[in-house]
């Protein structure tokens, strides 16, 4: 009878990388033969394994030691072996009543869903608000508090809603701040918000009347409100989370991870690059330990992925968590959470 010398691999590879996310200790061929039921004898086993190990795909700590899944070897297992169990009807359940309200604050959206995957997991979430380059202008209005003073509050297709308060030096015409809103809500709806100052601009340097000041106003009140600016929000959850991880025991190790969590940096980067490579919330991107490009260290696995508002991309939302986790589940988690809030973002009434 033909071998499937490739299979056996497979199989025995898998068997290393399940039974060390779920102990956390090398894994020997002892272990396998006893704990496993395989048509393999202990002598075959250590061969298949010595195959793997040549093959970059399991290491030892010692001579005398286990095996130990390499950042290759989780690759593969990732690309090829893993089982995708899904998530139970309970888990489903739970996530989809977070999102039942219909009247909710994006900010309170996004928040939520950061410590929901932190909480599921029990590793560090992070959640970018939508991109204001993938917003768009939806509603704006103008409060006047006293004679010199107004509220604005600015509404995006997304929900996002911003408020701020602008003190002028002279006197505001009630009447000419109804006529501004009302202005702006006629002409910007559906822009853009990264050219709505772009848009007011053009406008006022094709009006020489007496609406020249109309819009010099709105565009004073856009620009004093700084309610659109192109820096990325987002929400960070569970930090101290992944340090309660064996895997995370070097000093070093943590110093240099809290290091690039505080300075957010690498974060702007990571939700930047998975909400401009991916264009639906089908599509998961898995770094693992030296893959990662964001320097977090080489015991992490980021799993990230986007969600989306009318089938267009705006944000996106993930995991930091050691390199030995329930790949399977955690995959699935993320994805479920972001196709259920781009559902959430498309039904909200914010």
């Amino acid at each position: 009878m033909k071998v499937d010398v490739d299979l056996r691999r497979e199989t025995i590879l898998r068997i290393v990388i399940n039974n060390y996310i779920s102990t956390g200790s090398p894994v020997s061929s002892r272990t396998i033969c006893n704990k496993y039921k395989i048509a393999l004898c202990p002598a075959s086993v250590r061969n298949v394994l010595a195959d793997l190990e040549e093959q970059g795909m399991i290491t030892h700590l010692h001579t005398s030691a286990g095996r130990i899944p390499t950042d290759k070897g989780y690759r593969y297992y990732v690309d090829r072996l893993i089982k995708y169990s899904g998530l139970t009807p309970q888990e489903q359940g739970f996530i989809n009543n977070e999102y039942l309200s219909n009247h909710i604050a994006l900010e309170e959206v996004m928040s939520k869903t950061s410590k929901l995957l932190s909480s599921m997991t029990s590793y560090a979430a992070v959640v970018s608000q939508p991109e204001i380059n993938r917003t768009a202008f939806k509603h704006i209005q103008f409060t006047l508090l006293d004679s010199k003073k107004v509220c604005v509050t600015l509404i995006a297709n997304t929900g996002m809603t911003k408020s701020a308060v602008v003190q002028f030096d002279s006197q505001i015409d009630k009447q000419q701040l109804v006529r501004i809103q009302n202005f702006m809500n006629e002409q910007l709806e559906d822009v853009p918000l990264s050219h709505v100052k772009m848009k007011l601009r053009k406008m006022m340097i094709q009006q020489r009347d007496s609406f020249f000041q109309v819009l010099q106003q709105a565009i004073d009140l856009v620009n004093l409100s700084s309610l659109i600016d192109d820096s990325m929000r987002f929400y960070l959850e569970g930090i101290s989370n992944i340090l309660d991880f064996p895997d995370f025991e070097d000093a070093g190790m943590i110093r240099s991870l809290i290091k690039v969590l505080d300075q957010k940096i690498r974060l702007v980067d990571m939700l930047n690059d998975i909400i401009s490579e991916t264009d639906n919330t089908k599509k998961i991107r898995v770094f693992i330990g030296q893959e990662n490009p964001y320097d977090m260290g080489n015991n992490c696995t980021i799993i990230m992925s986007s969600y989306a508002l009318d089938d267009k991309t705006v944000g996106g939302l993930g995991i930091i968590g050691p390199k030995r986790m329930d790949y399977g589940k955690a995959i699935a988690l993320v994805r479920y959470v972001s196709e259920v809030l781009s559902d959430a973002l498309n039904r909200y009434s914010f």
